[in-house]
């Protein structure tokens, strides 16, 4: 049974129009399961599966991409970019929907000056010439790796390639509607390429895509308003954004509290507040816990749409950020990749048996420095759901 202090965790949210059990979402978080060519095999399938199935109300499927025409670093991911990722996709909306989840899908128009390793006919590309960042100092050890890269300086996004971009993104988006998703969710955070035109800093352009911060922010504006004409006013479309870059010169909280109402204003049906970019990689992913619900309350109080945000383990503080009204919904990463039954185990009023991240950041060495598949110290069966069908119920009969 419940805990009382947990319940807040477990009221059901309206997002647009359409009705999440819970209040506890699979942020997306890559883990590097699929093949070369971005398609979704088996264990993208059986892992997935396994986060809905374990009692989150909402799973948002990993950093998507929509283009192969510019750098993207290597690892295996998932792609939205042609028809042939489509059967792939329907099935794995079918298997969140098997285990009790809403199905969002993130896409991502690009990585921009944070792809780092260029590739044969693939450009470097930004907003502007500006090479990406990399935090030196103060890394946990197995993030230090990712000091091996050298930044390499980008080229400019010429205009008719941002409108090509936008066209990418609403062909993704018509993929992943026909697929059978209930959303998406745009990338805007961590400094990949819609982070880099919002941000003061790596923005420099003298267009209509750069200078003011409106300005700046027309490329995710445009973005939000064609995936709706395109999809539908029902159909959701949420926007994910660093509210502190963290680096000098960076986006900052009140220009983000900004963005956030012209964001709700452009359609997005929810927003997910997060923080950070490879300059200021530890405010992406925290040695702590709960720093980052105080801008996510700040963007909550500015908009009226449903506010979401990570950087939670503890049930405690998950229920109480929602409780007192910070947020809307919660979204776990690492928890839940050490324990798919968080979830479970918190409506059952068993919170003391979860599985617990320990913070060695292994797997985001895994995914962000060696490009392989993510694994857990703690939770060994990561990776390799498929081997243990009994631990999850039996997907229901076709009617």
């Amino acid at each position: 049974m419940t805990k009382p202090q947990h319940q807040a965790l477990f009221d059901p949210l309206e997002i647009g129009k359409l009705s999440i059990a819970n209040r506890i979402a699979l942020a997306p978080t890559h883990v590097g399961m699929g093949d070369e060519r971005g398609m979704v095999t088996d264990q993208y399938l059986c892992y997935y599966y396994a986060r809905a199935a374990g009692g989150a109300g909402l799973v948002i499927v990993e950093i998507t991409g929509v283009t192969g025409r510019y750098a993207f670093a290597p690892g295996r991911g998932l792609g939205a970019a042609s028809g042939r990722n489509l059967p792939g996709l329907r099935d794995l909306a079918r298997v969140i929907h098997w285990g009790g989840a809403r199905a969002f899908i993130q896409l991502l128009p690009g990585q921009g000056v944070q792809a780092l390793v260029p590739h044969q006919g693939r450009p470097l590309v930004g907003p502007s010439d500006v090479p990406a960042l990399l935090q030196k100092e103060d890394l946990p050890k197995a993030m230090r790796g990712i000091l091996r890269e050298m930044p390499e300086r980008p080229r400019p996004l010429e205009r008719d390639e941002i409108h090509g971009l936008r066209e990418a993104m609403v062909r993704a988006g018509v993929r992943v509607k026909r697929a059978g998703f209930d959303g998406i969710e745009v990338h805007g955070a961590h400094g990949y390429l819609l982070g880099q035109f919002t941000s003061p800093y790596f923005n420099r352009r003298k267009d209509e895509y750069g200078g003011t911060p409106e300005n700046r922010w027309r490329f995710s504006m445009e973005i939000i308003r064609d995936l709706k004409e395109a999809l539908g006013k029902d159909f959701v479309v949420g926007y994910r954004f660093s509210a502190r870059e963290g680096i000098e010169g960076g986006l900052e909280l009140p220009e983000a509290v900004e963005m956030a109402r012209a964001l709700e204003e452009a359609g997005a049906d929810y927003l997910s507040v997060s923080r950070g970019c490879y300059g200021s990689a530890t405010h992406v992913f925290p040695r702590g816990e709960d720093e980052i619900t105080e801008d996510a309350a700040a963007v909550r109080k500015a908009v009226s749409v449903p506010v979401m945000c990570p950087n939670f383990q503890s049930p405690d503080l998950a229920a109480k950020a929602v409780s007192e009204g910070s947020v809307d919904m919660v979204a776990l990463s690492r928890a839940l990749l050490a324990d798919p039954l968080w979830p479970t185990k918190v409506r059952e009023g068993r919170p003391e048996q979860i599985r617990r991240c320990k913070r060695c950041y292994g797997c985001v060495r895994d995914a962000v420095i060696d490009h392989v598949p993510v694994r857990c110290p703690v939770n060994p069966a990561l990776g390799f759901e498929r081997f243990d069908p009994g631990c999850f119920p039996r997907p229901p009969a076709e009617s």
